[in-house]
């Protein structure tokens, strides 16, 4: 399958591009490797040509070459696995493209011989009992059984030994013979480089390069300039060839080797065996050429620019933690409609000035609904005024309002919460509340195990909506939807379900062992991580929450009839 992008443009939220004008053409049949510094946008653009996101801009033609199918494999395994058995995991995807029943069993057997993991042994394992490179490799026979026509690997070889590596290696170029056209994301230019057709660079959102990779070899400011380092064997031959060791610059390592075999070369002098950095600057110095060609660890890429708060989410996080007080305690006082819409569009109002993307609190209460739909039903149970009650199950039109109301409450503090932690980042949401229950301290309260506590829970809900995204977005890659529907059906939910409650005790296992490796110690006093500065904005803001807050519960009580 070709693949051509026209002017493609892509950002997770407005006005902070991730990818721009990015103009491709990826030959049917080729193995083009994909490489950049972190933050780069490789991952991302492999979606882009998945189909897995819509473009901000311009588009991505895929060539109608049998067969049409692409198929991506991500970078965290344990993201993409959600099933009982390996043998169920690869069935999902056969069931998603349509594969008859029949026929799954044999596909499935060979996908998982190519990958190095025999039927008879792992086909009635469980995939999150596997290790690392096991789930690795299971998540490429997944992509494998279906027979794409496009396979797309982001960093592939992360977490694989090298034997599994190398056979990694192998079956890759077995596909590229077989006609299947694959792009690889990696970092791992050693591995791949000699074997690409084409090499794209990325460097902050842009194409830097896209060619052939001879010439990234022969001069490596190319790479350098993208903040990146040719393979170890190319910078070896670099320095042979300057120093007139060597002819010309060896396409790839079994080359070099040749060229090397029955040469007597001098043995290094010190210096040359000094790492290039603060201690090699001699080495560099004695041979200007060699410096000018070969990059070095001094070379540093240039830092992506992440967005600097603006508006009120620059306040100091003490504003905010005094909003949520007084708004979370306001809604629960809250027993009639009036109040509650109201401080339902104020929300909407600030989720929008914000500029969290609608698809993202979409996201984060699509997981709500079924509970709190259950919740209102069973609220609206009524036995003890049957006079009142209708239906089989006794529902009474006063129970389903009270039973509404109190779901509306729930939602909105939730959503109030959700609010605070997108706009608060970990430190300052910390340091705001240390500040906060600091006079505890004179009670023998021991604040930092309560901040501690409270903070880590509070960033558990970005956690979790971005481990969901990934799951989601993992479980869309395994082929178009048979059903046509347009959401996630009660089957697809528990399998989203059950990893990221796999993935939730893992993390919080992880911050148990982080918070004890530190030497934690609460009657000891820290140092303060972010400096907390509150100027007149904020006193203005304190001020604006306090009356709004006021407003809200005088309204509330208006309602009620408690003001005559």
């Amino acid at each position: 399958m070709s693949l051509r992008t026209d002017h493609l443009d892509f950002g997770y939220e407005a006005g902070y591009p991730v990818l721009r004008d990015i103009q491709l053409e990826i030959k049917d049949g080729t193995l083009t490797v994909l490489c950049g510094v972190t933050g780069s946008g490789k991952s991302t653009l492999l979606r882009l040509l998945a189909g897995l996101y819509p473009p901000a801009g311009g588009t991505v033609e895929r060539g109608t070459a049998a067969p049409d199918i692409p198929s991506l494999v991500f970078q965290q395994p344990e993201t993409q696995l959600f099933t009982g058995s390996v043998h169920k995991e690869i069935e999902y995807g056969l069931g998603r493209h349509g594969v008859p029943k029949e026929q799954r069993k044999d596909l499935i057997s060979r996908a998982l011989e190519r990958v190095g993991l025999p039927y008879g042994t792992f086909a009635e394992r469980s995939p999150f009992l596997l290790s690392g490179g096991e789930q690795r490799r299971l998540c490429i026979a997944c992509a494998l059984a279906v027979s794409p026509g496009l396979l797309l690997l982001d960093e592939p070889t992360a977490g694989l030994d090298p034997q599994a590596a190398q056979a990694l290696l192998q079956l890759v170029q077995e596909l590229r013979s077989s006609g299947v056209t694959i792009v690889v994301s990696t970092h791992d230019l050693d591995s791949f480089l000699h074997l690409a057709d084409q090499v794209i660079v990325m460097k902050q959102g842009a194409v830097h390069y896209d060619g052939p990779a001879a010439p990234l070899l022969a001069d490596a400011r190319i790479l350098s300039a993208a903040g990146l380092e040719p393979p170890a064997w190319a910078r070896i031959a670099q320095r042979l060839v300057q120093r007139g060791r060597l002819e010309r610059m060896p396409a790839a390592v079994e080359e070099l080797l040749a060229d090397l075999a029955g040469q007597a070369l001098p043995a290094p002098v010190a210096e040359e065996l000094q790492v290039p950095g603060a201690a090699g600057v001699k080495a560099r110095a004695a041979d200007p050429g060699a410096a000018a060609l070969s990059p070095s660890s001094d070379t540093v890429p240039e830092p992506a620019h992440a967005p600097v708060p603006t508006g009120w989410r620059s306040l100091d996080p003490r504003v905010k933690w005094l909003g949520m007080a007084l708004g979370s305690l306001t809604l629960l006082g809250m027993r009639t409609l009036l109040p509650l819409l109201l401080t339902a569009a104020l929300i909407a109002l600030l989720l929008r000035s914000a500029g969290i993307p609608r698809r993202r609190v979409l996201r984060f209460f699509r997981p709500f609904v079924f509970m709190f739909l259950f919740i209102w039903i069973v609220s609206g149970m009524d036995w003890s005024t049957p006079d009142y009650a209708w239906g089989p199950l006794g529902f009474s039109l006063e129970a389903l309002q009270r039973g509404g109301l109190s779901v509306l409450r729930f939602l909105l503090l939730l959503a109030l919460g959700f609010l605070f932690t997108e706009t608060t980042t970990g430190a300052p949401l910390r340091e705001g509340l240390e500040w906060a229950i600091a006079p505890l301290r004179r009670l023998g309260v021991r604040t930092r195990n309560w901040s501690l506590a409270v903070t880590v829970t509070l960033q558990f809900v970005p956690w979790i909506l971005d481990r969901l995204g990934r799951l989601q977005l993992a479980l869309s890659s395994r082929g178009p939807r048979t059903d046509g529907r347009g959401h996630w059906n009660p089957r697809q939910i528990t399998m989203l379900m059950v990893p990221m409650l796999i993935m939730a005790i893992a993390m919080g296992d992880e911050l148990s062992t982080a918070v004890e490796s530190r030497g934690y110690d609460p009657d000891k006093p820290r140092s303060t991580a972010v400096q907390l500065n509150w100027r007149s904005r904020d006193t203005a803001a304190l001020l604006i929450v306090v009356l709004t807050a006021a407003g809200l519960w005088w309204c509330s009580l208006a309602s009620r009839g408690w003001l005559g």
